[in-house]
């Protein structure tokens, strides 16, 4: 079988305390693929700041042992088009085309930029799949209802991937949680993964049970390397989204149209949610072996646990404070007021 080409766009923050670990996970599910042939990586803003993305990348590839991926930093806001990752997808895009599947999990910046680049960036893709976006006015997560977590954060460069010139598949937010991640799912990774991982998502836990008030986390981004493998767990979706003006897509909502519009595949639904989990934790343990095997187990990839408890300690003490002031900064808010 031939290997399939891909580029992997990502905010991950997984390895810094209290950030979120999606993209990292996405990435490891990515690397336990055979059949995936991961051309480079870029880094954009989203999760923390562009600086802050980078960084934790380059460790974290160093630490699973993947710095020989090219890596490069791309946008610090929205509307930072002229960065190195914007110039590498659209190389990397002309030199590969129509053999490139780009995997977007964090803000669109970098895709625009590469657009930006070279007008064809589009046409050189086989195809786009990126998480974001939402179908309803808002997002419930336990106590708390949000907006788009990705799309929003640059609408400009959303509208621009929206209308791009290559089949266009949008994991949005609510599909994602369809397949919340159990303490019974993280009973099964704990088997086989090291204390440094298992410790990342015990703290994701945590601040959903203080933030959200569930008991569950959300693995959003591993959906989209999870649709490029096993398109056949998700119901597919051809739909006009309403994609004009900045307008159409405010907060990251995407709305149908019956005419007027620009065609893409949103997945509405997981098919079967057993084998979704299977298939996930599968990949995860492979990839695990592959590190074991290969270079001896995982490098320099540890939490300060002195700094993780004086940050749980502070967060619990502030967390509505802090809690209402950046959710209400973003748009969005607390059930309990």
């Amino acid at each position: 079988m031939v290997a399939r080409k891909i580029v992997i766009d990502t905010d991950n923050t997984m390895g810094k305390p209290f950030l979120w670990n999606d993209d990292g996970l996405a990435m490891l599910y990515a690397f336990g693929q055979g059949e995936l042939d991961i051309l480079g990586i870029t880094t954009v803003f989203g999760n923390s700041s562009g600086k802050n993305v980078y960084k934790t990348t380059k460790k974290f590839l160093k630490a699973i042992g993947k710095d020989n991926i090219p890596i490069k930093e791309g946008a610090n806001k929205k509307g930072d088009t002229d960065t190195d990752a914007a110039k590498f997808l659209s190389e990397i895009a002309a030199s590969n085309p129509g053999e490139i599947t780009l995997l977007a999990l964090g803000p669109l910046t970098n895709l625009s930029g590469a657009y930006k680049d070279n007008r064809d960036f589009f046409k050189n893709l086989k195809e786009i799949i990126f998480m974001g976006g939402i179908t309803d006015d808002w997002l419930e997560l336990g106590r708390i209802k949000m907006r788009d977590a990705n799309l929003k954060n640059d609408l400009a460069a959303a509208l621009e991937v929206l209308n791009a010139e290559c089949p266009v598949t949008a994991i949005n937010c609510h599909i994602c949680t369809q397949v919340p991640f159990r303490h019974k799912h993280l009973a099964q990774v704990r088997e086989f993964w090291p204390k440094i991982f298992l410790e990342k998502l015990e703290i994701e836990f945590w601040v959903h049970k203080k933030v959200h008030h569930i008991d569950h986390i959300f693995i959003w981004d591993v959906l989209v390397p999870v649709y490029l493998t096993n398109p056949e767990l998700f119901a597919k979706n051809e739909i006009i989204i309403k994609a004009s003006t900045i307008e159409d897509i405010e907060y990251g909502r995407l709305q149908s149209s019956t005419s007027n519009g620009v065609n893409i595949n949103m997945p509405t639904t997981i098919l079967n949610r057993d084998e979704f989990y299977k298939i996930v934790i599968s990949s995860w343990e492979a990839f695990h072996t592959h590190i074991i095997k290969n270079i001896g187990g995982y490098k320099n990839f540890k939490i300060n646990s002195i700094k993780k408890g004086v940050m749980k300690g502070l967060f619990s003490i502030f967390i509505p404070i802090l809690l209402r002031m950046m959710y209400e900064k973003k748009g969005d808010y607390f059930y309990e007021k």
